[in-house]
């Protein structure tokens, strides 16, 4: 089971629990080659604009996973199995009532985008239509 955020040490950063507690959830849509394909060119922005609802990317391990898992390079594809029990018609789009291990870290930037930055990356997302009895 999940702990309280602020229980253990900071990293150098001053962050907490930054793995092992749950997996977090990321903007980026899951690719299987995503890091092959940019071998070891240096990337400015690693977003990989999502175009669909499965699957996307969950980060840093959580109480359910190994040791090896725990860390910030491990990505982990979400898929439509971590909704099967949500009772809600239509679905929720981010309840996910077979993913106990994951959940969310609000952070933001030091400097806020303008205005036209942040369209410029939400506003190229694709809208994702669920189904509202299979939930995809």
């Amino acid at each position: 089971e999940y702990e309280k955020v602020g229980k253990k040490k900071p990293n150098p950063w001053g962050l907490h629990d930054m793995h092992g507690n749950v997996s977090e959830w990321v903007l980026d849509q899951y690719h299987e080659g995503t890091y092959a394909s940019r071998g070891s060119e240096l990337i400015k922005n690693p977003l990989e604009i999502p175009t669909v609802l499965f699957p996307r990317v969950v980060r840093g391990g959580s109480w359910q996973d190994d040791a090896e898992q725990l860390r910030s390079s491990v990505r982990v594809a979400s898929s439509a199995e971590w909704k099967e029990e949500d009772p809600q018609l239509p679905q929720s789009i981010w309840y996910h009532t077979n993913a106990l291990g994951v959940g969310f870290r609000i952070v933001r930037p030091l400097v806020e985008p303008t205005e036209e930055e942040k369209a410029s990356l939400w506003d190229n997302t694709q809208p994702v239509q669920l189904d509202p009895v299979e939930g995809t």
